[in-house]
């Protein structure tokens, strides 16, 4: 990598997003529910828009954010890794951002296998 970009300044690994916060790991049963076989990863600012107040720990905000994710990856071109879920077909947490879309983009973790990381727009 350094002959093409030069030097790496910084990195920062899913492991370390994880460690402080950043990204919520989604249990994989969750996923499995909607058809979603690989890893999930939803990031805090997400989470707080579309899953969080929910009475029942964000279960069922979780299920509807993610038969929502599910319909969009299933609707898409199959060359697309990152997929836009629009705002109205998920539900709204308690503290709403103004959110208007969720992003769903599928790439390689930091073991080199597929990851879907949902993600706020302006996180990108």
């Amino acid at each position: 990598m350094d002959e093409d970009y030069g030097p790496v300044v910084a990195a920062y690994t899913r492991a370390e997003a994880f460690a402080d916060g950043t990204f919520i790991p989604i249990v994989p049963a969750a996923g499995s529910a909607v058809g979603i076989e690989m890893p999930l990863i939803i990031t805090a600012s997400a989470w707080q828009e579309f899953v969080a107040g929910d009475r029942e720990g964000g279960g069922e905000r979780l299920r509807t954010v993610l038969s929502a994710v599910a319909k969009a990856v299933e609707q898409a071109p199959a060359n697309e890794v990152c997929f836009v879920v629009p705002a109205q077909e998920l539900p709204s947490g308690d503290a709403p951002t103004g959110a208007d879309r969720l992003l769903a983009i599928t790439e390689p973790g930091d073991t080199g296998k597929p990851v879907m990381t949902l993600i706020l727009p302006h996180e990108m």
